[in-house]
């Protein structure tokens, strides 16, 4: 029996083989990384000659250029992509509008959820986890019976997407033994993994390779491993809707997390031969995860400037220090932070056994500018910061 007739008995179509005769209409949740997802998706479309709309939490574009307002234009974008004049709409389901206003059922032909809390206890028993949830469930139930559900197989919250849906799911994984994975290829499942460092679209019988993971310098050559999960879902969504491997090749080598579409999600600069990273870390979690990519890209030294992580529980605050602190180098804290907050933060950096050099600026500004005086050629330089702009506008001024 060839690979074709057993999902055919066993139900269960491969991702290129499925085409929906629904409304073109792609749907992204997750508690991070479905911004970078719906944008890939989206360069990988445009990079096949496709015409897209997308609504993610910037506004609303149409074949890339932002539309004012986004009810209004998003209701066009739909009525264009059901007449043909677009070809794909492409949404972000924010959470918060998911579980306010809720989504129909059996609407989205195709649909993925990048991350909830990639398995972190601190995060699965935070209200982010539990509103998240409840999205998650909202946005399975609304994907078509005949429909594709692309899931993270290595976050096991978002596994239970499965359990609210009728549609086919399809899993992506960063390692082929994940065994939520290994199990559903072994069942006529599809899915999405790496494999010796290249992004492999298959099933448990036949497997194509895609692209190589050090291909796609967002993810600082798979060092960021949430940006790494980000391409699988994009990869999945793409080869569902038969984008060509050369165009999603093409993409991944382009793409670039642009701070006007995607600010502070892990913007990437390079400046005088070392590397900025541009984050909004607002909760450990996330900040551990960014920490733990950073630690294994090589660099000769690392220079962080952050001070802003006021809305954490005091506890939390001296984890965020200690976070910090694990990259060595130097940290710049500023002044604008809220003393006792500062102390925190110096707290939790000294609980490494070799803490950083720690110095304070009077302002977030100026802590750029002395950071960016520091930086030499192979140096990573980490921003963690809530005025994206302000950043933006920093970096950019290396330039002048």
């Amino acid at each position: 029996m060839t690979d074709v007739e057993r999902r055919q008995a066993s139900g269960s179509p491969g991702l290129s083989e499925r085409r929906t005769r629904a409304l073109p209409l792609v749907g992204v949740a997750g508690t991070r990384g479905k911004s970078t997802t719906v944008w890939l998706l989206d360069a990988m479309l445009t990079a096949a000659g496709r015409s897209t709309g997308l609504w993610s939490s910037t506004g609303v574009y149409v074949r890339g250029v932002r539309q004012p307002g986004e009810l209004g234009p998003w209701s066009r974008v739909l009525a264009a992509v059901g007449s043909g004049e677009l070809d794909v709409a492409l949404q972000e389901l924010e959470t918060p509008l998911v579980t306010s206003v809720g989504l129909p059922e059996g609407i989205y032909p195709l649909a993925g959820i990048t991350t909830l809390c990639g398995n972190n206890e601190d995060c699965l028993l935070s209200p982010e986890f539990s509103s998240g949830a409840l999205a998650q469930a909202i946005v399975a139930r609304a994907v078509r019976p005949d429909g594709l559900l692309v899931l993270n197989a290595d976050d096991l919250a978002v596994l239970e997407a499965a359990n609210q849906t009728n549609a086919t799911t399809v899993l992506f994984a960063l390692h082929p033994d994940n065994p939520a994975l290994r199990r559903h290829l072994d069942q006529g499942g599809c899915g999405v993994w790496v494999a010796d460092g290249t992004v492999v679209v298959g099933d448990a019988l036949d497997q194509r390779a895609v692209v190589r993971v050090e291909e796609a310098r967002f993810t600082l050559d798979g060092a960021l491993i949430f940006q790494v999960q980000n391409l699988l879902c994009s990869v999945a969504l793409a080869v569902a809707l038969d984008v060509p491997d050369a165009a999603i090749r093409e993409a991944v080598r382009a793409f670039s997390p642009d701070p006007a579409r995607l600010p502070g999600s892990c913007n990437i600069f390079y400046k005088r031969g070392a590397t900025i990273v541009l984050d909004t870390s607002r909760q450990v979690w996330t900040l551990k995860s960014l920490i733990r990519g950073i630690r294994h890209q090589p660099h000769r030294r690392t220079i962080i400037v952050a001070g802003f992580f006021s809305h954490l529980p005091e506890e939390q605050i001296v984890e965020a220090g200690r976070l910090l602190g694990r990259l060595g180098g130097v940290v710049i804290l500023h002044e604008e932070t809220e003393r006792p907050i500062v102390e925190l933060l110096k707290n939790g950096i000294a609980l490494n056994e070799i803490p950083p050099l720690v110095l304070a600026m009077p302002t977030e500004q100026q802590a750029f500018a002395h950071a960016f005086r520091m930086l030499s050629e192979g140096d990573l330089c980490l921003l963690i910061t809530d005025d994206v702009q302000n950043a933006v506008d920093a970096v950019t001024s290396l330039d002048k």
